[in-house]
């Protein structure tokens, strides 16, 4: 399957096919004793991005906003080269993070996730499945309260929340910017 590529998605669900996230090892960088996304976290956050809007403009119709005011189930398929060669748990933070982020969503609302590994030495990738959750799933209080939208105040003008995209800087730019002293002496 091609990268982006769905399955026919209902409304208030995304099925996409994205690019494997860098190992854990691989998305950080330290910098003046500060932990910063690195290049290569950077790049799959772009990657990701652009599928998504590659998405979004072939499937005009599809209803950001469902899963913008609604708790959400997320579901991801890992392929990896090799079974024991990665966590499975390395890169759900990165690749949860890149995937709201190009939605506009808050990762907060999203309540479950469902992880599963699987090897595909020809096509590493994830396949990832965004549910927005009806009022009968969603129990998060203690007294058994059942909500499917969240609890605080989300702007509901219809209109999917599109990031602006950001000129990619280098880290020589960033200290310079941020006055970090790259010099040690």
């Amino acid at each position: 399957m091609e990268q982006g590529r769905d399955e026919s998605s209902p409304a208030g669900e995304l099925t996409l096919i994205l690019p494997l996230p860098p190992s854990i090892n691989h998305q950080y960088a330290t910098v003046q004793g500060r932990r910063i996304l690195s290049r290569t976290g950077r790049e799959f956050k772009r990657l990701v991005t652009e599928v998504i809007e590659h998405w979004l403009d072939q499937h005009p119709l599809f209803d950001v906003a469902l899963l913008q005011h609604h708790y959400l189930a997320l579901t991801i398929t890992f392929y990896f080269i090799s079974a024991l060669r990665r966590d499975l748990d390395g890169g759900l933070k990165i690749a949860q993070d890149a995937l709201c982020e190009a939605l506009g969503i808050n990762d907060n609302l999203v309540v479950e996730i469902h992880l599963s590994k699987r090897v595909d030495r020809h096509s590493p990738r994830i396949e990832v499945h965004l549910v927005a959750l009806d009022a009968e799933s969603v129990i998060l209080d203690a007294g058994g309260e059942a909500h499917s939208t969240p609890p605080f105040a989300v702007p509901l003008d219809g209109k999917p929340k599109r990031r602006r995209r950001r000129k990619q800087r280098s880290l020589e730019e960033l200290a310079a910017r941020h006055r970090w002293n790259t010099a040690e002496g």
